[in-house]
């Protein structure tokens, strides 16, 4: 059809725009070059020979620029003659610095990286990073500056948590934006969200729907980090935007892509044994008990046994995968269809995750002024979870809360728990996604362009559990139950767009737009269950006891208008101003509408004149940019309604309501405004690229659950806009190339960001008092002055007063109240990448992550010891320092001792690639690649769990622990890959 359309669209008298685009320093080809027609709608992408053809172009003199992230932007006047074709040749020089690299903006129209005040990071994932890393979540780890990727643990099909330069939200989520190919991509991961991610709980694990995206798939992933680059996406962007941009087609023969990957996943943790000592009676006898006179330890009384080695639930996890995608076309219509199966089975028999997907982009030129993009992707993803995490009866949890004796019944495990048993719990989640889009820009005239993106995001989720009868001998589960909980999840976008463009006076060029934006996101869900199976039967038709229904209905929806204008000086100064007017269904019902403005200025300073021209000192970009953005509150916030309740009038059960939230029909969005300054620079001819950032964002209007007197009738709570949350920090990136040589090559990238992140207020009551702290947990608070979610108990200070190295009760002192302990957000981060090359052939890169300035509540240390598992709780000859935690947390109510500090570098990857010789390519008519990668490799920390980085609620907002949660594990991965 589109070959068709676009057809009769070419003039007779049209000509052709063709040539190849090569490196300037190796003369070896350039693919994925951007190459258009300045001031037109036109543009292609070169293909792996670097070649690239425009056909249909009017006769005429053009401007043509071709960009490529990683080379310096080059232009060329070139004429175009009746039926002609003109040929046009670029040689590209590397730079550090890219101010030519193109980046999509919320309407879905693209602008150069020189004419935006803001930073906005830019990752185009390489093979090597992809077979590094297994989703999206992971590729995002450590690689840009102010993004904070939190792997929960080592599950396969976990999620991750994202937080972009800190926390703002105390009610809502903190999660970033999602959009692919310009329509929202619905990522539910916070229990603050209607749906979240799941709704069967097997401990802390949550699964993201930010990775149902196919890393295979992506171009490029664009961080706009938050309200002064995202003030355009207006109510949903106060956390930052992530914009992924899927590959395209390009002209030419069909190009293949096949590749196939496997890999091992190990779980390398060394488990602590169960440790237990006795008094001559055979009864517990623990160092606080003894030290009060309760008991003597026996000799010879230690018992210690480790369930988790002896009988060992862990086995060899593994990875495969395939995939083969195809690019071609003609001048006209070109072309990328992708199809991926992956397969991964984790450490636990029961943790699997299996997903087959597709995408097909298709480009049409329809007419020369016309250009449409045509998406569509499906993923089918089948998802076992274990039980474990934040979970008494998960498999790490049961050997951990054990027992010191073997036992053949128990194994040493929990009773009632061993690994056989807590397999037969199956916990699924069935996901079939669908994804389509529509891009379109037409230019009637030379100075007016319109464009539209429009498409929808559909999810069909499928949560589901089995516990057969008498298989699990643990609380109610004997007599078997099961839930199913199917939903559909849907999110449309529909944004237009109006530019005109005019050149008022010489050199400067002044762009107008209008834009209308729509969104709409609807949730339909039902959740059934059952208990008391009947045996052989594994449907809700076989339950005959305990059951529960409920159903979820929202709908919200979000109308928008943009005006912006941008002016341009000499294509090297550059100031753009706009606003966006928001009304959203969740808005309280007496508040209007919300308006974001947003001004941003850049000026590329080492195009001046006056700019020295010295090489080690080749360019330099001011910028500088404030604007406002929003997050709306959660469906049903801002209106009151009731729940069903069931009453018994004169003997009958008649249905009743309670009140199920009270509303405030003032309700407004949070607001966050952010000021950004900073500056990009290139040394010693671009081998040497900086950019530099600061940024100081504050955000008022904060939802607070502000208490309710129960003599009103209603509920305990209701959010009012009263709090404030404020973020600093500065952010740095590196790009050098040390060594570029004929045979050896060498370069590294830096990242490096610090957070500042501080609750200002609470807000106030009625009466004037302040709100309260809100307590997140037992260890967790919001509390103004110290950053949100910040660490509060009691502390204590200890000495072995009477030198007999046990701490008792009475050498430990408490302070009076709780204290500020510790901040669960890192306050600064640092990434390090070299990569050494070796005649072009040999490729070795290394990843180093580190993460600091906060705290971990290392909550399996703290358990086991309060389950008397711990030798601290037993042996005189451990550290007074671990004795005293022991008893303060046992004894005197204190958590502070297992409040660590949980700074970490890691070896996170470590990928060997070889390439096939030029010369053998050329006899074959196919290049071919072969990566090794490692992940997860070392780790360097004082932390005393077993890792870091470890999140048993990554689905909750603010709650962070180490808890019985099974750690990131090791992973090899090999991938061999062909072009042809």
């Amino acid at each position: 059809m589109l070959l068709c359309m676009a057809s009769p669209g070419q003039a007779q008298d049209a000509g052709t725009i063709s040539g190849v685009v090569m490196d300037a320093a190796s003369r070896v080809p350039v693919p994925s070059a951007q190459v258009q027609i300045v001031g037109t709608t036109r543009g292609v992408v070169t293909g792996e020979d670097g070649r690239f053809r425009i056909t249909g172009v009017r006769p005429g003199t053009y401007q043509l620029r071709v960009l490529r992230l990683g080379y310096q932007a080059s232009s060329q006047g070139v004429t175009v003659t009746s039926g002609g074709t003109a040929e046009i040749n670029f040689s590209l020089a590397q730079a550090a610095v890219s101010l030519e690299q193109v980046v999509t903006t919320a309407t879905g129209e693209a602008e150069r990286k020189r004419e935006i005040g803001s930073a906005v990071a830019t990752l185009q994932p390489a093979e090597a990073q992809i077979t590094a890393a297994q989703n999206v979540s992971q590729l995002l780890t450590g690689k840009v500056a102010g993004v904070d990727v939190q792997q929960a643990g080592g599950t396969v099909g976990g999620g991750s948590r994202v937080r972009i330069r800190g926390a703002t939200s105390v009610s809502l989520t903190n999660e970033p934006l999602i959009v692919v190919d310009g329509i929202r991509f619905g990522n539910p991961v916070s229990q603050s969200n209607t749906t979240g991610s799941t709704t069967i709980g097997v401990g802390g694990q949550v699964p993201s729907r930010f990775n149902d995206i196919n890393p295979e798939d992506i171009e490029s992933i664009e961080v706009l980090k938050g309200p002064a680059a995202a003030a355009q996406y207006g109510t949903a962007a106060a956390n930052g935007v992530i914009q992924v941009t899927t590959r395209r087609g390009r002209s030419g023969k069909p190009r293949w892509t096949t590749f196939l990957e496997g890999g091992t996943i190990k779980d390398v943790t060394d488990y602590p044994a169960n440790y237990l000592r006795t008094s001559p009676t055979g009864a517990r006898c623990t160092l606080d008990s003894m030290t009060r006179g309760l008991c003597t330890q026996a000799p010879d009384s230690a018992f210690s046994f480790n369930p988790l080695v002896t009988n060992s639930p862990f086995i060899t996890g593994k990875r495969g995968a395939y995939g083969a995608s195809v690019t071609g076309g003609s001048d006209q219509v070109n072309y990328y269809v992708s199809g991926n199966f992956d397969k991964q089975q984790g450490v636990f028999t029961s943790s699997l995750d299996q997903r087959a997907s597709g995408r097909a982009n298709v480009s049409a030129q329809l007419r020369d002024n016309w250009n449409l993009q045509v998406g569509t992707s499906y993923l089918s993803d089948h998802l076992r979870l274990p039980q474990n995490d934040n979970n008494t009866l998960g498999i790490v949890s049961a050997g951990l809360l054990g027992s010191a004796r073997n036992s053949p019944v128990t194994q040493g495990y929990l009773s009632g728990a061993t690994p056989e048993q807590i397999y037969n719990i199956n916990t699924r989640q069935d996901i079939n996604r669908f994804e389509s889009t529509v891009n379109t820009a037409y230019q009637p005239l030379n100075w007016l362009t319109a464009t539209v993106v429009a498409g929808l995001d559909y999810l069909n989720r499928w949560d589901n559990e089995l516990v057969p009868p008498n298989k699990v001998n643990f609380g109610s589960l004997p007599d078997g139950q099961r839930t199913s909980n199917p939903y559909s999840i849907y999110n449309y976008t529909a944004n237009w767009t109006l530019s005109a463009s005019f050149t008022p006076f010489a050199g400067i060029k002044s762009t107008t737009k209008v834009s209308s934006l729509f969104n709409k996101e609807l949730v339909r869900g039902t959740l059934a269950f059952g208990a008391k199976l009947l045996g052989g039967t594994e449907s809700l038709a076989g339950a005959s006891a305990r059951f529960s229904v409920n159903e979820v209905n929202t709908d919200n929806k979000t109308i928008s208008r943009l005006i912006r204008e941008d002016l341009a000086w000499r294509d090297r100064v550059f100031i753009s101003g706009a606003i966006r007017n928001d009304k959203n269904s969740a808005f309280g019902q007496d508040f209007g509408s919300i308006n974001y403005p947003s001004i941003t200025a850049s000026w590329v300073v080492n195009e001046e004149d006056f700019f020295p021209k010295q090489p080690y000192f080749s360019s330099l970009r001011l910028r500088a940019a404030n604007g406002k953005s929003g997050q709306k509150p959660n469906f049903r916030d801002a209106i009151t309604f009731f729940n069903a309740q069931t009453v018994t009038v004169a003997g009958v059960d008649v249905p009743g309501i309670t009140v199920g939230g009270t509303g405030n029909p003032n309700l407004r969005p949070e607001k966050s405004k952010e000021t950004e300054l900073g500056f990009d620079a290139g040394f010693f001819d671009e081998r040497i690229g900086l950019e530099v950032t600061h940024y100081n964002k504050r955000t008022d209007d904060l939802l607070i659950a502000v208490p309710l007197p129960p003599s009103l009738g209603l509920t305990t709570t209701q959010f009012q806009n009263l709090g404030a949350a404020s973020n600093k920090g500065w952010e740095y990136l590196m790009n050098a190339r040390v060594v570029d040589m004929q045979r050896v090559g060498f370069d590294f990238t830096v990242t490096a960001s610090t957070n500042e992140n501080r609750l200002l207020t609470l807000g106030f009551l009625p009466s004037g008092d302040p709100v309260p702290p809100i307590v997140v947990n037992t260890q967790q608070q919001h509390r103004a002055g110290v950053p949100l979610g910040s660490y509060f108990q009691k502390s204590y200070t200890y000495a072995d007063a009477n030198g007999d190295g046990i701490i008792a009760r009475s050498e430990i002192k408490l302070s009076d109240t709780a204290v500020y302990l510790g901040n669960p957000l890192p306050t600064h981060q640092f990434g390090f990448t070299p990569t050494l090359t070796l005649n072009k052939m040999f490729t070795v890169s290394a990843f180093f992550d580190h993460k600091g300035g906060y705290k971990l509540f290392n909550n399996t240390r703290r358990f086991r010891c309060t389950f008397f598992n711990c030798p601290e709780a037993y042996d005189a000859t451990q550290p007074l320092a671990d004795q005293a935690a022991a008893v303060a947390a046992a004894a005197l109510g204190t958590d502070a001792g297992y409040i660590e500090d949980a700074t970490f570098t890691k070896l996170r990857e470590l990928t060997f690639t070889v390439q096939s010789p030029e010369a053998m390519t050329r006899a074959l008519g196919h290049a071919m690649s072969l990566s090794i990668t490692g992940r997860n490799l070392k780790t360097w920390t004082d932390y005393k769990g077993f890792d870091p980085e470890i999140n048993s609620t990554p689905g909750a907002n603010f709650s962070t622990s180490d808890f019985l949660t099974l750690p990131p594990t090791r992973n090899w991965t090999a991938r061999f890959t062909v072009n042809f």
